[in-house]
């Protein structure tokens, strides 16, 4: 009896912790442009008080590509989601709302990541955008910092 009890109070203990420690995003280059590299800072969606995935802006080839990567502690939730993702472009590093999306991409299958089209916009200031729609709940964004 008593192992039995062990064994459930350690399984509740790795469920807890991946809520306190999530995996990360590892996110390496964008199909296609193995010479990108991330450019300034992960954005975090979150729900329900939690990060539940990263967003990322790349540069590389010609091209700006956004990126966002589902936790792992929210697909375990049972929830199932839809995920957009975009460049956001800039008028100028002023400005706090974009004022167009491009190289957007999408999926409602529950991915575990998505990635952009090749947005050209090296000349712009920019940030990648990307959406979790929670079924049966609502939309959560987030951005990376922008870069001009």
């Amino acid at each position: 009896m008593i192992t039995r009890m062990k064994r459930v109070i350690i399984g509740i203990a790795f469920v807890l912790l991946g809520f306190v420690f999530p995996g990360v995003a590892n996110a390496e280059t964008p199909p296609g442009c193995a010479s990108a590299a991330q450019i300034g800072s992960t954005g975090y969606v979150k729900w329900r008080g939690n990060n539940i995935a990263s967003v990322k802006q790349f540069a590389g080839c010609g091209s700006n590509y956004s990126y966002v990567y589902v936790w792992e502690s929210f697909r375990a939730t049972g929830r199932y989601w839809g995920t957009q993702t975009a460049i956001a472009v800039y008028g100028s590093a002023g400005d706090s709302t974009p004022d167009s999306y491009k190289g957007g991409n999408s999926s409602q299958f529950a991915p575990v990541e998505l990635w952009g089209k090749p947005a050209a916009t090296l000349s712009k200031c920019t940030a990648a955008y990307g959406m979790i729609s929670v079924q049966q709940d609502d939309n959560f964004t987030a951005f990376s910092s922008k870069r001009c």
